[in-house]
């Protein structure tokens, strides 16, 4: 590459894109360099088997904030999200279901009065903390003392602070009489034991009503699949003027003088840049690319301990028909529209953790099961459909074997925990793929298989996420700054931290 470059940006998924296109408009002489020969990282589409395309990794859309939808176009260009609906599916033939569908199935409609009333409080509890923490979204997370004096003397400060020293089952007890409802919960936080903090910022972050306009970000499937998300952000870079490198793996940032001038790529080319952005996960970032010699050892301990280790696995399948929910008494094809997820109970849910904890694929893990196909089909060919399922929690690594060793059996038995809710799923099955933490790593470049980048814990989001002096996108050596899902606010697919990083970068370069 002849002559240098404002900014290098390392890694093209979403986030990078939008932090590429802000730099751009800008002015900035802007290049993104990608390892893969395409880029979106975790929001993609791609065609699995012929005529079947599937959202490997991330598979719908609901934190795109309404800003970025504005200053993207994404409607007028589109972006078409189509709404979904969900439902709770349990062994005993009942089920969680919209309050709209009269059923003696249906436990929705089943609550005595102590479970209405526990659900109003606890709903108004993450509401109040929603309505705190949401207004931090699009600007670097406040400290906590900022978040503390904006709120002091009104019932807000109260709920800050049992959110940050409560554990989610301790809240869950708190507020809700024991039975079903509890139960039902059992799966909420995907993380038990810590406080509901991460959970509900995280929430609020991505979902909120924007106060400026009033609207709430669209939430379900893309049409398409979310590969069209990624090629509107790629779209836009390139017409802002960014330039774009497919198959251009970076190996190292170029560090002289403390400062980070440009990164080394893996054929050991160098380019040099007055900044470098990465929209890598923290700790490829920081502990892969960036030379150990320029950082603090505490600092790299502390990265390092940093949770990623939590993570999911993706089961993907072409089908010749949709699953028949044992317990679903309504119209046949409603469920297939939206998610089942087959629920765990408190017990199940911890049992599936201490599983994790242990190094081995949770016997009993929680299933949420989607078939985008049922509401686009552009995605499959006639007489077929394309499901797509999350499963977690999963270790990122085994204690014994690897996940490689384990992919027959653990999809195996995903295929026996599904048909014992639809039985006819197994014979249904043409094609399948596990994609396990492994795969999320090797594939996507998502330390530990993290899809969050860093997992939303309580400790890890708003002023700590995911360390308190890298919170505000700023690497501890100048130069360098992150703009991936690891950083403030989160992970999904939202653009926001890239957004965030890219108006940092053009402060600390006086265009702001």
């Amino acid at each position: 590459m002849a002559g240098d470059i404002d900014i290098a940006v390392v890694g093209g998924g979403h986030n990078g894109l939008v932090a590429a296109t802000y730099l751009a408009r800008a002015g900035l002489n802007v290049h993104v360099f990608e390892r893969r020969p395409f880029t979106g990282g975790a929001a993609i589409t791609e065609e699995l088997w012929p005529g079947f395309k599937f959202s490997t990794c991330a598979h719908m859309v609901h934190g795109i904030h309404p800003k970025i939808f504005r200053d993207f176009q994404l409607t007028e260009r589109g972006l078409d999200v189509i709404p979904r609906q969900g439902l709770q599916v349990l062994p005993d033939g009942t089920y969680w279901g919209p309050s709209t569908h009269e059923s003696p199935r249906n436990r929705a409609l089943q609550l005595t009065p102590a479970e209405r009333e526990g659900q109003r409080r606890y709903a108004d509890f993450k509401n109040t903390l929603q309505r705190t923490i949401a207004p931090y979204r699009l600007q670097p997370p406040p400290s906590l003392a900022e978040v503390r004096a904006k709120i002091v003397g009104t019932p807000a400060a109260d709920v800050l602070e049992k959110a940050l020293s409560t554990r989610i089952h301790e809240l869950q007890d708190e507020f809700l009489p024991d039975g079903p409802l509890k139960d039902r919960l059992g799966n909420e936080a995907g993380a038990i034991g810590r406080n509901p903090l991460g959970f509900q910022f995280a929430y609020a972050s991505l979902n909120a009503v924007d106060e400026e306009t009033g609207i709430k970000p669209p939430n379900g499937y893309v049409r398409g699949g979310v590969g069209v998300v990624s090629r509107l952000f790629l779209e836009s870079a390139v017409a802002a003027g960014v330039t774009v490198h497919i198959d251009h793996e970076v190996s190292e940032f170029i560090v002289e003088g403390g400062d980070v001038v440009g990164i080394r790529l893996a054929d050991g080319a160098e380019v040099r840049s007055r900044v470098v952005v990465s929209n890598l996960d923290p700790k490829r970032t920081l502990l892969r690319l960036t030379p150990a010699e320029h950082l603090d050892d505490g600092f790299r301990a502390r990265l390092n301990d940093v949770v990623t280790h939590v993570s999911c696995y993706k089961f993907l399948a072409v089908i010749s028909e949709l699953p028949q929910w044992s317990a679903w008494d309504g119209d046949p094809y409603a469920p297939s529209t939206g998610s089942v997820v087959l629920s765990l109970n408190r017990a199940e849910m911890g049992a599936a953790y201490d599983d994790l904890e242990a190094g081995r694929p949770p016997r009993r893990p929680l299933v949420s099961f989607s078939i985008p196909s049922a509401v686009d089909d552009s995605l499959r060919q006639p007489g077929y459909h394309t499901a797509s399922i999350w499963i977690y929690p999963a270790p990122a690594k085994l204690r014994s074997g690897t996940w490689d060793d384990v992919r027959e059996s653990v999809a195996e038995g995903l295929i026996d925990q599904i048909s014992a809710h639809a039985p006819n799923f197994r014979k249904s099955i043409r094609d399948y793929k596990l994609r396990t933490p492994l795969d999320l790593e090797r594939e996507n470049g998502l330390t530990d298989g993290c899809i969050w980048h860093v997992q939303h814990a309580g400790e890890h989001l708003v002023w700590n996420r995911p360390l308190p002096e890298i919170a505000h996108y700023r690497a501890p050596l100048a130069g360098l700054y992150l703009c991936g899902a690891g950083q403030h606010p989160g992970g999904e697919i939202s653009g926001v931290p890239g957004h965030n990083a890219a108006h940092e970068v053009l402060k600390d370069l006086g265009q702001l």
